[in-house]
């Protein structure tokens, strides 16, 4: 029969009890069957769930009058050593995971933003102001193009929440790009929301109580550029639009206005 004389479940804790010594070992705390019961009580008492290592317990017996005292003590410096090292290790496994989140994000980030074709003058001039557009879009936006047109909706509202510009009227309506930019560029537009911003309330040059007018001068974070630039250096085809017209309509351009106006100021 086990006797407990004191039990305690803190850190750190001594636990002891009795139990009947057997008539055959009378002897001192070191016979055989005190040094056996203390190694089954540490390998029992490191199995059963309660945290500690049997590194960390420390099982003394001793004998007196026809009974063994047993004496289990978590040892101090074990378990701070144990807990510095799974310290350590949850630090070493957070910053790990720390890295591969931020990998992780940079991989999504950098997939999602994608990157903005440049094309070379020998491969401009073979291609219409419609196929250097297309060209010069992302790879995600390029497939807008070819796409089935029940399917490119839904297509183009993921790009946009993945943070791709989606210009609604060319890349979802299938509006010619040259011709759009052009008609904008004749309406006073300097730049238009892309797909998922609030829509313009009122058309350059109005002004309407309670309305927020048009400010060409301050285009939106994400906003599409009015610009026939993209044409430039291609062959100048376009079934819309004659040659001189996408040349004029270079000089409403804003970004080669700016280029002019310095080159004029450095002159």
């Amino acid at each position: 029969m086990v006797t407990a004389t004191s039990n305690s479940q803190a850190a750190n804790s001594t636990s002891s009890f009795s139990i009947p010594a057997p008539s055959t070992n009378a002897g001192s705390a070191t016979d055989p069957f005190a040094q056996e019961l203390a190694q089954m009580i540490e390998g029992y008492l490191s199995k059963s769930g309660n945290g500690a290592s049997a590194s960390q317990l420390n099982v003394s017996i001793t004998q007196s009058q026809g009974e063994i005292s047993v004496t289990v003590q978590q040892n101090p410096s074990a378990a701070s050593s144990d807990s510095l090292m799974d310290s350590e290790n949850v630090t070493n496994n957070a910053a790990t995971t720390s890295s591969t989140t931020s990998s992780t994000t940079t991989g999504a980030t950098s997939s999602t933003t994608g990157s903005t074709p440049v094309l070379t003058a020998a491969q401009l001039a073979q291609m219409t102001p419609d196929q250097a557009y297309w060209a010069q879009q992302p790879a995600a936006v390029q497939a807008l193009q070819n796409m089935d047109p029940a399917d490119r909706s839904t297509t183009a509202m993921q790009l946009a929440e993945q943070g791709y510009k989606i210009d609604v009227p060319i890349m979802v309506w299938g509006w010619d790009p040259l011709t759009t930019m052009v008609e904008r560029q004749n309406y006073g537009y300097t730049w238009v929301p892309s797909a998922m911003q609030p829509m313009v309330p009122l058309a350059p040059g109005l002004s309407f109580p309670g309305l927020q007018s048009y400010d060409p001068t301050n285009p939106p974070a994400g906003s599409i550029a009015v610009t026939t630039d993209f044409a430039k250096g291609t062959n100048m085809q376009d079934m819309f639009i004659d040659p001189a017209t996408i040349q004029a309509s270079w000089a409403n351009d804003p970004s080669t206005a700016q280029s002019t106006s310095q080159s004029t100021i450095s002159a």
